[in-house]
């Protein structure tokens, strides 16, 4: 008997050692493990100015949006992530869901729902968490106001060298309307928009370090009736793009200087009729600095034409100043000019303000 209480007594001191060992610290945060981690990215802003061309424009203040993040692993292989988009006049869509299975044969993972195509590097962050209160002109000719985005699967790889770290996408997407992705025109059913991308990532110094990528998009745009022959065919769509995004952070005093400067620039090859193509292009770069502990000034400058759209072209650039009270809320103040393509210019003032709760940060790396 006194063996079995010097047990339990023995027990008892071990057991809240045990609990702080594991991760979380406590018993409370132990039993929580499992739990997914539920984040919300509120997105409120302010617009002066006239839109050229708008019939009812934007209030002049507004909740733009509330992001919620609910993300997990499933699995020892698998993790689930969710962003639902709630609108501030009450819509709710579904932004991504998709699964992902890592440790694949071969060194594979797989990506399966409805998520952003790997077109590049700024197709990839949610628009809340942009630096920018709008989207720089040549994504949203290309891809429209959300983006690249569809349901679909896609394979990713790791690709071994001894020199960069170096990965290759692969992914299908069911192909949306031509109003939600000016780019590509769903023509069937079965059309579908295939995406390949190989980036690359090196660290130039440990205050440095460089991402490369080339990315290739080809679905359909729309189909041609053929009146002599009494057919109809596909017409094809092709776009390719090529980013670069150079980071300066001194780790000696990375939360006083900073810099970033991201690139993209997009080719498009639309067949208008059998045989007949129209190229456009466009591209858009931007530069930010941080200059204080709290405080970031950026500039982008955009030119681009139109898919299909011939020599037609808009330009336009940006301006900002932010403030970041913690890495959990920023306010930015920004002035837009755009070149439209009737001659005719746009100037617009924003106030961007975004805030967190949770785990799912508003600065993306």
């Amino acid at each position: 008997m006194r063996s079995c209480t010097l047990f339990f007594a023995a027990l008892v001191c071990a057991l809240p050692a045990a609990l702080r060992a594991q991760p979380g610290g406590n018993a409370l945060q132990s039993s929580n493990i499992l739990n997914p981690n539920i984040s919300a990215v509120g997105w409120l802003q302010g617009e002066a100015g006239r839109r050229s061309g708008v019939s009812e424009p934007p209030p002049a203040f507004a909740f733009k949006e509330a992001e919620i993040a609910v993300q997990s692993v499933v699995d020892p292989y698998t993790r689930a992530d969710l962003f639902l988009a709630v609108e501030g006049e009450g819509g709710i869509e579904l932004e991504e869901g998709y699964l992902t299975w890592y440790s694949l044969p071969g060194g594979l993972s797989l990506k399966a729902g409805k998520f952003k195509g790997a077109f590049g590097k700024f197709n990839l962050t949610h628009r809340p968490e942009t630096a920018f209160a709008d989207r720089p002109l040549v994504h949203e000719a290309y891809f429209g106001e959300e983006g690249l985005a569809s349901a679909g699967a896609g394979l990713s790889w790791h690709v071994p060298n001894p020199w960069l770290l170096l990965n290759l996408d692969a992914q299908a997407f069911t192909l949306p309307e031509a109003a939600e992705m000016p780019a590509f025109d769903k023509a069937r059913r079965k059309d579908f928009l295939y995406i390949g991308r190989l980036g690359g990532y090196y660290d130039l110094t440990e205050a440095a370090n460089f991402a490369l990528g080339g990315s290739c998009a080809h679905g359909a745009a729309g189909r041609e009736f053929n009146p002599v022959t009494v057919s109809s065919s596909t017409l094809s769509s092709r776009l390719y793009g090529l980013d670069l995004t150079l980071r300066w952070k001194n780790p000696r005093r990375a939360i006083y200087r900073s810099l970033f400067w991201q690139t993209e620039f997009l080719w498009s090859r639309q067949e208008i009729t059998a045989g007949s193509y129209k190229n456009t292009r466009g591209f858009f770069s931007h530069l930010e600095y941080q200059f204080a502990r709290r405080w970031r000034t950026g500039a982008r400058y955009d030119w681009t034409q139109f898919p299909g759209g011939g020599a037609a072209h808009e330009s336009g650039g940006l301006a900002y100043l932010s403030f970041a009270s913690s890495e959990f809320s920023r306010l930015s103040l920004q002035g837009r000019q755009v070149k439209k393509a009737d001659g005719t210019r746009e100037n617009l003032g924003f106030l961007k303000l975004i805030f967190n709760i949770g785990p799912h940060g508003t600065d993306p790396f």
